[in-house]
């Protein structure tokens, strides 16, 4: 989907709202109905509000979750991380989120790879070969590709197996690409 950040909070509380608490309570792990800013606050040092509603981009106090499909509706970053995008957009700055399992960039002349778990049904049930395809494929497809000094093949098995979310570095582009600073997916 399309949206935009509309909000932008330093040292926001959190206020769960009702469905959280009455999840967490069912678990035997009660909720106030505010945690207040501060090292026990979920959402870090930094949120972003997103125009989609109940999309929030914020900070963590757990290194769980990050990069990883476990929320109700955020996108969790380390607190630095956060911390620098904020300091780098506005409100109303676009914010496209992607809908796919394997993601490719590039920065300084590095290509990245990222892997998650398939949101699809019919995709969380193909084979780590199948999956490894997939991704050879794709990145054998690209332009950018054809720069490639040498691939790093073992990571990239490792990245797929993983689905951790993760960008991690895969190979580097030859001379002519390296200021190139675009996704390949």
């Amino acid at each position: 989907g399309n949206t935009r950040i509309s909000a932008m909070t330093n040292n926001p509380a959190w206020y769960p709202p009702q469905s959280i608490r009455d999840e967490h309570a069912a678990e035997g792990d009660p909720l106030p109905k505010v945690v207040p800013p501060g090292p026990d606050n979920p959402l870090g040092p930094y949120k972003m509000t997103l125009a989609m509603p109940g999309y929030l981009i914020h900070g963590s106090n757990k290194k769980f979750g990050i990069g990883m499909r476990v929320s109700h509706g955020c996108f969790r970053m380390l607190n630095h991380n956060v911390l620098e995008l904020a300091g780098r957009v506005k409100v109303g700055t676009a914010v496209r989120i992607i809908d796919e399992p394997y993601k490719f960039g590039v920065s300084q002349g590095k290509i990245y790879l990222e892997a998650h778990t398939p949101l699809q049904d019919e995709d969380k049930h193909m084979t780590l070969m199948d999956k490894h395809a997939v991704v050879v494929n794709t990145l054998l497809q690209r332009d950018e590709a054809a720069g490639v000094l040498q691939l790093d093949w073992e990571m990239v098995r490792e990245i797929i197996a993983g689905e951790d979310g993760l960008p991690i570095q895969i190979a580097e582009q030859g001379q002519a690409l390296a200021s190139q600073d675009d996704p390949i997916f």
